[in-house]
């Protein structure tokens, strides 16, 4: 299509797949209830989901947060899940079960964003979620291991640079052993640049 032969005309492209129609139908979510609004947060196209999950916690309507929690806990996509999740969050209606049940999530990007939520919480004072992100500093899944030090980290848990040493002799991969060894040395800035 030799796109990028045309400069300077401040253009922007929408680029369809040449197999596929193009969605056509208009947004008007501050048009739609809320129960609509929970559906499109399945929705194909991630801009629908954001602004659906935006419009919802703009709103406050806590009359979706079972629908919500049914999402994050079985929905059939990672994405509306993620989004439920975050829009449970949002509305100030998350609870210690259900990020609990995201934890131990089959999916590991859901247990890692079940991790990141769980944060708010243990703000928020539910200080049981220090030994949950002590058990996830083992999962299987490098990437929930490193999440669950990052959030212990960030909230503050006590004694976690005991926990992590602990976690770097069992746990196998690299990447968690590293982030466990920075995580109890940060490293040194450097000196030498020159805007140090």
């Amino acid at each position: 299509y030799r796109l990028d032969k045309v400069v300077g005309l401040g253009r922007i492209w929408r680029i369809t797949y040449d197999g596929q129609e193009r969605d056509k139908k208009q947004a008007h979510m501050y048009d739609e209830k809320s129960a609509t609004l929970v559906t499109y947060l399945n929705h194909p196209n991630g801009w629908w989901q954001d602004m659906a999950q935006q419009v919802l916690v703009l709103r406050k309507d806590k009359s979706v947060v079972p629908a919500l929690i049914q999402m994050a806990l079985k929905g059939s996509t990672i994405n509306g899940r993620i989004h439920a999740l975050w829009t449970l969050e949002g509305l100030g209606a998350l609870t210690a079960p259900t990020v609990q049940s995201l934890v131990a999530d089959a999916n590991p990007r859901m247990r890692i964003q079940a991790l990141k939520a769980s944060e708010t919480l243990y703000k928020a004072g539910d200080k049981s979620f220090a030994a949950t992100y002590q058990k996830s500093m083992l999962d299987a899944d490098s990437e929930v291991a490193m999440q669950a030090i990052f959030s212990a980290k960030f909230v503050k848990v006590p004694e976690l640079a005991e926990h992590v040493k602990a976690i770097m002799v069992k746990h196998p991969s690299g990447g968690v052993k590293l982030v466990g060894e920075q995580t109890i040395t940060p490293p040194k800035p450097r000196q030498n640049g020159p805007f140090n």
